[in-house]
Parts: C-alpha cells; sequence; structure tokens
C-alpha cells in the first residue's frame, strides 16, 4: 500500500511540475504552439465549442454541422462561425446568381479564427459586387478534397473559381504515406496507389463522424485542451515527430521542400477540377505562411521555388485552351511588417492579413479583367 501511495505522489509531482513547465515555456513562446487554455481566456456561453460543429463523414472528410452556429476561440480570438444549409461558412446558396464565384481551399479559405466580415471571401465578394460561395474547411483540407467537394457541387450556378493553394500542406494532406504515420482513424480521402491516384483511397480503419466532440479519446483531448498549459508540449511533441526533427520543422517550407511525386498529384488534382470547370475562369491564389517567408530569407535565390514541378505546372495552367486561368502569388505582394498578417496566436490570417490578401486578390481580378467582372474602376 505504502509503495502505491508513493507512487502516486510520485505522479502527481511529475504532473505538476510538467504543467509548471508548460506554463513557463508557453509564456516565454518556446514551444511550437504557445496557445492559452481556453478556460483562462474564452467566454463560453451557451454556444458550443466549434469542435462540435465540425465532421468527418463526407466522401471529401473534414466539413461542417449544417444550420448552426458555433464558437471558436483562443488566446487571441474569439468569434462565432455559422455554416449555411450545405454546412459552408457562408450565406445561403440556395438563390446564388450565374455571376457568382466558388471559393475552394482550407482553413485560410473558411476563415480560421477570424469573424466571418473579416474573411477574405467576404472582403472580396463585397470588393467585386457579386456571390463568393466559401467552400473552405479546416482540417486538413487537400486539393482531392476540393476536387471531390467541386465535383459534388459544381451544378451551383457560378462562372469562376478561386483556388486558395497553400504549400504548408497541401501537398501532404492527401498523402496517404504522409498520414499513415499519425492517423489512420480519421475519415478522409488520399490518393490511391497505382495507375488511378484520383480514385479517393480510405483507411480500411476510419471512423465517420457526426462531430469532432464525440467519442472517449475526444473528450479527453478537449479536457486537457481547456484546462492544461501541458497541451502545447505535447502538440509541439507531436509536430516534431511529424516533421522528423525540431530542426527540420523549423526550415521546412515546402515551397522549397515537396517530393516530386507530391507535386505531381498536387496538379493532377488541379487539372481534374479544370476539367470539370469546363470553359469556366479560374484563378489559383498561392498563400505562404510564416515558415515559407522565412525560408525565402534565408535562401541564397529566394524565388528558386519558381522552378519548382508545382508551380511551373500552376503557371504551365495558363496556357489552356479550356479554361481562362490565372495565378497569383501572395509571396511577391509581401508588406515590409508581414508578423502582421497573421494572428499572435496562430498561423492563419489575422483579421489584416485576410484584408491584404482580399486586397491583393481584388487588384489581381481588376488588373486582368478577370472572370465576368463589374468593379467599379
Amino acid at each position: 500500500m505504502n509503495l502505491i501511495k508513493k507512487f502516486l505522489a510520485i505522479m502527481v509531482i511529475t504532473i505538476f511540475l510538467f504543467e509548471l513547465m508548460s506554463f513557463g515555456a508557453t509564456k516565454m513562446g518556446l514551444f511550437l504552439i504557445n496557445k492559452t487554455p481556453s478556460v483562462y481566456g474564452a467566454k463560453e456561453g451557451i454556444i458550443q465549442n466549434i469542435t462540435y460543429g465540425r465532421t468527418e463523414r463526407e466522401a471529401w472528410g473534414a466539413w461542417h454541422v449544417t444550420n448552426e452556429t458555433f464558437r471558436h476561440w483562443d488566446s487571441c480570438f474569439d468569434v462565432l462561425m455559422k455554416f449555411n444549409e450545405v454546412g459552408a461558412r457562408d450565406e445561403s446558396f440556395k438563390n446564388l446568381s450565374n455571376n457568382s464565384l466558388i471559393l475552394l481551399g482550407d482553413s485560410f479559405a473558411e476563415g480560421f479564427g477570424v469573424t466571418y466580415e473579416d474573411t477574405s471571401q467576404f472582403i472580396i465578394e463585397k470588393n467585386i459586387g457579386f456571390p463568393v460561395a466559401n467552400f473552405g474547411a479546416a482540417g486538413d483540407f487537400g486539393p482531392l478534397q476540393e476536387l471531390i467537394i467541386y465535383d459534388k457541387y459544381r451544378s451551383l450556378p457560378h462562372q469562376g473559381l478561386i483556388i486558395f493553394v497553400l504549400p504548408a500542406n497541401d501537398f501532404t494532406d492527401n498523402d496517404a504515406n504522409f498520414w499513415s504515420e499519425i492517423n489512420l482513424k480519421r475519415y478522409r480521402p488520399y490518393f490511391s496507389p497505382g495507375d488511378k491516384p484520383l480514385v479517393p483511397f480510405y483507411f480500411p480503419n476510419s471512423l465517420k463522424k457526426d462531430s469532432f466532440g464525440t467519442g472517449v479519446n475526444e473528450k479527453l483531448r478537449q479536457f486537457i485542451k481547456k484546462y492544461f498549459w501541458s497541451t502545447n508540449a505535447l502538440r509541439t511533441l507531436l509536430i516534431i515527430l511529424r516533421e522528423g526533427t525540431i530542426n527540420k520543422n523549423f526550415n521546412t517550407s515546402y515551397f522549397y521542400d515537396a517530393n516530386t511525386k507530391q507535386q505531381n498529384l498536387l496538379l493532377l488534382a488541379y487539372e481534374e477540377i479544370l476539367n470539370l470547370a469546363n470553359e469556366k475562369d479560374v484563378l489559383f491564389v498561392i498563400i505562404p505562411i510564416g515558415n515559407d517567408i522565412t525560408r525565402s530569407q534565408l535562401e541564397t535565390k529566394p524565388g528558386s521555388y519558381k522552378q519548382q514541378l508545382w508551380y511551373q505546372g500552376l503557371e504551365a495552367f495558363e496556357n489552356r485552351r479550356q479554361n481562362k486561368v490565372s495565378v497569383l502569388n501572395l509571396m511577391d505582394y509581401l508588406p515590409a511588417n508581414t508578423g502582421e498578417l497573421f494572428l499572435t496566436c496562430d498561423g492563419h490570417w489575422s483579421p489584416k492579413g485576410n484584408r491584404w490578401a482580399a486586397e491583393t486578390i481584388t487588384n489581381h481580378i481588376k488588373d486582368n479583367n478577370f472572370f465576368n467582372s463589374s468593379i467599379s474602376q
């Protein structure tokens, strides 16, 4: 009995010290993730956590609960996320006009961490004067998923597409080899091996979810995230394990480092989207995150990524006869203070970052007379 008591005492002390260490390291910004537990900084109210608004039951994986509103918070933001009748973070799609656009992308398109009025989609829509239907979704949403969801909803009235390209994770989001070492139970599509990579592959043990907040393991994870600073240490460790080493995590930029197979598959998925779009205009927007900007500053030839297969392939799309295609690289339009573009507690765009991106995109559309637009000069 004494041995058991000693063991329990050691465990409690160890957990306490680990939590204390995690608190100090978080405050000094030493982890890769330095977030304040929501119990200390969020207003929960009666609206459910966004965890309960995210699903993984559709063929494209990550998506949202329909016709409901959820609260999304962290130490530097506290916003409401409202989803429409198809689960998109947008107004209703029931009365879309023929001059509408469809936006495809991941969490940057969804508007992670900002109010609806601060999303790039909302600002672009106001600037160009016609609807932009937002099909962006957080939760590791890659080009194969964008292809599947566009195939599902391409019958909606629209004259063209905007596709957000995020090299930081678009090369790995649908890479089965990459995810096989991370999580085999998430219900999400991957490129298939063999000669038909665009036929979605799902891990045999994957489980559909009506909510990310269900299940004992998920409830425990949410409890730890809500109450413990140690979650930052654990999440940092997970990132390190994913990337291999600390140094690799800090220095990796998929603007430069995607392998040939990953680049080919990304281009293949986008080419099929172009085929489905038929003669519609398509604008690709390449998005750099903090790591990409830092890597570019460290490179002897910062623009050498433009010789990469993926970049050359996107530019080659501009020569297609079927579609009018344009590529906008936001790396070429960075402001002097790039730190202001991102949330202080997260790597996604801040309200200022969303506005910068939206204005840059709007100017590109206007300057190139893209889409059948009536943008005021």
